[in-house]
């Protein structure tokens, strides 16, 4: 008793404390018992109400037959976009689609129960408003691992349906400005058999973008919806429209094609700093850079659908080509007009022949014009050399000389011996008109320079050439870029 006594003191374990603590457990085992039979009772509840809930039940009628319409309430998510093919001009994108209606048929009541959520299956046995896309191309519903779409049923009779699908819709574009181009694909949901009089569809809220959706080439702009109605001849039907602005990025397209293209329009104006008599290395040089601008063309054209207009890039990399096939012909230019090929000849005796001028149609020239003194610039046998009597004939070599040539070194030749005949201006604008002409017909080469750097004589058509290339490709960038950037082209 002692000891009973002391272990009492010890722990508290006495006839009270036992009696509390076995009556807590009675209680704990009588609540356990009573809330699982609560809950057994409620999901047997759930359970007879949704076999019996289709007791009856036509999915083939729409909600509410002959009486007011339904009102389909539709949004979208969109997850994930792309790609974008200016080829087929289509796009593809994955979204969560989501409808709202309401059947009474469907209603039901439960104590503290206000929905519940059911399995694609249930979507099988009940009336949908049959919505598809209009312009849809090869759209498809995801099944991995399960068909990917809940029914949500209210006790009201209102369903609210979400799946997740992949759209490829079509999305017409006017590639006239590409690569400056900005596109606006459509999206329309309309339900496949039901009029206006039946089905009205109306915008959940706003489509939605996932914050991560990024696009390769593409910017994303603002997104615009609305509803509306169209007639045929089956009746009135209700369209959703979403329009989708994409801008396209450029910055690929300067890197890839428009620096190249700069760089090698650029090398073939080294031409016009190679002397003309270089051909082939300035050949060489116009020809690889039009093969290589072409290349480019091509590569970029791969893509692209054959439309029957001409696009941005192809404006500009066609003037590119245009420039480097300029600078191939001004060679040809300076070639012809700056330089007469020499006869061939195979004798001592050809080469004699071959002289073009002998001293005496240069004496007849000079002893022509010996009379006067004039501001043309022709001298007297005795002014160019005093004992030219005595001179030998010698071979002189045929050059048209330019205006500002030294008189004393023009040698006149037969078919213009009158060209330097007059007084005053009359005689040096005659001059140079006549070397104009012969210029022009080939009859002799135009004026040239000599380089003050490397002391070389230089065509003056490259000299302008090494000017108005760059310049008037500078202003037609400045013109390009201004109208396919800044000017609304309809």
């Amino acid at each position: 008793m002692n000891a009973r006594r002391n272990c009492e003191k010890t722990f508290g374990f006495g006839p009270v404390f036992i009696a509390r603590t076995s009556l807590v457990i009675i209680v704990v085992i009588v609540c356990g018992t009573g809330c699982e039979a609560a809950v057994y009772n409620q999901t047997q509840a759930i359970s007879e109400v949704l076999d019996h809930l289709l007791d009856g039940y036509n999915k083939e009628l729409r909600p509410g037959i002959g009486g007011d319409r339904i009102i389909v309430e539709t949004g979208i998510l969109i997850k994930s976009m792309g790609p974008i093919s200016e080829n087929d001009m289509s796009y593809s994108m994955q979204i969560y689609f989501r409808q709202k209606w309401k059947d009474e048929r469907l209603s039901f009541y439960l104590p503290n129960v206000t929905e519940f959520t059911l399995s694609n299956r249930f979507m099988r046995d009940i009336w949908k408003p049959n919505s598809y896309f209009l312009n849809g191309r090869d759209s498809k519903q995801h099944n991995l691992t399960v068909p990917n779409a809940f029914v949500r049923l209210r006790h009201d009779g209102s369903i609210y349906v979400s799946m997740r699908l992949t759209v490829n819709a079509r999305c017409p574009m006017m590639l006239s400005r590409y690569p400056m181009d900005q596109a606006v694909c459509p999206l329309f949901i309309a339900s496949f058999g039901y009029t206006t009089e039946e089905i009205l569809y109306k915008w959940m809220k706003e489509v939605e973008i996932d914050p991560g959706v990024k696009l390769s080439q593409f910017e994303l702009g603002r997104i615009k919806q609305k509803s509306i109605s169209k007639t045929s001849k089956f009746g009135e039907f209700s369209i959703l429209e979403v329009y989708i602005h994409l801008t396209r990025a450029v910055g690929f397209y300067i890197l890839q094609t428009y620096v190249p293209c700069y760089l090698i329009v650029s090398i073939s104006w080294v031409s016009f700093w190679i002397n003309s008599d270089a051909a082939p290395a300035r050949v060489l040089l116009g020809v690889t850079t039009i093969l290589s601008t072409s290349t480019i063309c091509m590569t970029v054209r791969e893509g692209l659908p054959r439309v029957p207009y001409a696009t941005a890039l192809d404006v500009f990399i066609n003037v590119c080509i245009l420039y480097e096939m300029a600078a191939l012909m001004e060679y040809a230019a300076v070639n012809y007009y700056t330089k007469l090929m020499p006869k061939e000849v195979s004798s001592d005796e050809d080469e004699d022949e071959a002289v073009v001028l002998s001293v005496r149609y240069s004496t007849a020239g000079l002893n022509q014009a010996s009379g006067s003194n004039s501001v043309g610039g022709t001298r007297s046998c005795n002014e160019v050399d005093s004992n030219c009597e005595d001179k030998t004939p010698e071979k002189v070599t045929l050059l048209t000389g330019n205006c500002n040539q030294d008189p004393e070194r023009v040698v006149p030749m037969p078919n213009y011996q009158g060209i330097f005949r007059g007084n005053g201006n009359s005689g040096h604008l005659e001059g140079c008109l006549s070397s104009i002409w012969g210029c022009i017909v080939g009859s002799g080469n135009s004026s040239q320079a000599t380089d003050s750097w490397t002391g070389t004589s230089v065509s003056n058509i490259d000299i302008m050439a090494r000017v108005y290339f760059p310049l008037t490709f500078a202003i037609f960038n400045v013109g390009y870029w201004i109208v396919y950037i800044y000017v609304e082209i309809s």
